[in-house]
């Protein structure tokens, strides 16, 4: 690999490091939060400490997913500190995050793929790992499950991008698909994008490859398999779009992020992959690195219409935790344009087109900066008086003191919460400032 792209690395990952570290120790707090207080204390580090974890106890569902990922995580990690900690956690998470700039470098570094205008999606790369518009998965420990999910993926594109006709690489595809499955629910649409690249690999070849057809029909199976063992949560279907209007409007909002929204916006940043793959797979022109960039943008469409249907009746904005589905999906936008501005560059009159991309991705970061430091600023003060209220409850014992407004303690059911907090097991483990 030359020095040049070994040095662009290490400063990529380094400022994203950096950046993520920062958010982390200055707006993250010790205590655990809202899911966290079922999902991880009492249904995983209870058990495990009392010697009652069963094996099957790791792909339970937790509302709609099954996090397998994170509850392995934070096994290792109590295991290590012995201490119940969210900010260790998001500690940790800030490597575990690094790993998916980290593996679209390496592999757009070993394809030779680098060079000219497609530089400028390190614009993307890192705006999308640095700043914190994702900042309740960036400062809360058990949001996890997002970057493994989208490590999988990744993983999982690459082998098909890279390995198309490997019966090795076919079943390490198979495996990072059932992990999406068990990691987030909309894990099921791992499999989908992957036989998305399989068939733009046929497209482009002109020809049938039945084992590819089989696979996909395989993957295919799994998807669905995946969808019917998904939990139906009822309290949760009042959040779906209700019609086609509806869906169309929450879709102005997805697919214009970081844009408020807007329809030319949502235009701009994901027309250069819808017009550009097409394109090149007339001219039968798609490097390994298009097909998996292909394949980033196909999955994110995909979450984006998720989204767009399962969270989409009057919405008004995307919630932050959601923003990280749209991250691959984006920067194979930026790639589709710096493609376009590259074989357009002889044509200067239209090469301008390719960047419209980048002006309005940055422009729109720009633009809701101060709404994205305002929601960081307010859930930090928010953590703080969960912290004051958990502490006097745990110094006086009196109920009261956790019967606040919403938000103002970190689990939605005063009593549930109290319950929590008296029990032995969990109190040992909370970080002992907490009780000084």
């Amino acid at each position: 690999m030359p020095t040049r792209n070994i040095l662009a690395l290490l400063a990529t990952l380094l400022v994203i490091a950096a950046a993520r570290l920062y958010w982390v120790e200055t707006f993250a707090i010790r205590l655990p939060f809202w899911d966290q207080w079922d999902a991880e204390g009492d249904f995983l580090l209870r058990p495990w400490i009392e010697g009652r974890l069963k094996l099957h106890n790791l792909w339970e569902p937790h509302n709609e997913h099954r996090i397998f990922p994170t509850r392995l995580l934070s096994l290792l990690i109590f295991s290590v500190t012995g201490v119940w900690d969210n900010l260790v956690e998001a500690r940790v998470n800030i490597l575990v995050a690094a790993c998916i700039p980290l593996i679209i470098l390496l592999f757009l570094m070993r394809q030779k793929a680098l060079h000219g205008p497609r530089w400028l999606v390190l614009i993307v790369i890192i705006a999308q790992f640095s700043l914190p518009f994702a900042f309740e998965n960036l400062l809360i420990g058990f949001q996890s499950q997002f970057y493994f999910l989208i490590i999988f993926t990744l993983l999982a594109l690459i082998l098909v991008s890279r390995y198309p006709d490997s019966f090795v690489a076919m079943a390490g595809v198979l495996v990072l698909s059932w992990l999406s499955v068990l990691t987030m629910a909309s894990g099921i649409l791992t499999p989908l994008a992957a036989s998305g690249v399989y068939a733009l690999q046929g497209f482009q070849k002109r020809q049938l490859n039945w084992k590819h057809v089989a696979f996909a029909a395989v993957l295919i199976g799994l998807s669905v398999a995946g969808y019917f063992l998904m939990p139906q949560i009822e309290a949760n279907h009042i959040y779906r779009s209700r019609s086609v209007v509806e869906l169309r409007k929450a879709l102005r909002y997805i697919l214009a992020w970081p844009v408020l929204k807007s329809w030319p916006a949502a235009i701009a940043l994901w027309a250069p992959a819808v017009v550009m793959v097409p394109w090149f797979l007339r001219n039968r022109t798609l490097s390994r690195a298009d097909l998996f960039m292909a394949g980033c943008v196909m999955w994110s469409l995909a979450q984006t219409l998720a989204i767009a249907y399962g969270r989409g009746q009057a919405m008004q904005t995307v919630s932050s935790r959601y923003t990280e589905l749209f991250t691959i999906g984006l920067i194979g936008g930026a790639w589709f344009a710096a493609r376009f501005m590259e074989i357009t560059l002889k044509h200067w009159y239209i090469t301008w087109i390719g960047a419209v991309f980048f002006v309005v991705f940055i422009r729109g970061h720009i633009t809701r900066r101060d709404l994205e430091m305002h929601n960081v600023r307010t859930s930090y003060g928010l953590s703080l008086k969960q912290e004051s209220n958990v502490r006097k409850y745990l110094k006086t014992g009196d109920p009261s003191v956790l019967v606040q407004p919403q938000f103002e303690i970190p689990y939605p059911d005063s009593v549930r919460l109290r319950s929590l907090l008296d029990n032995p097991t969990l109190r040992h483990i909370l970080p002992p400032y907490l009780s000084q």
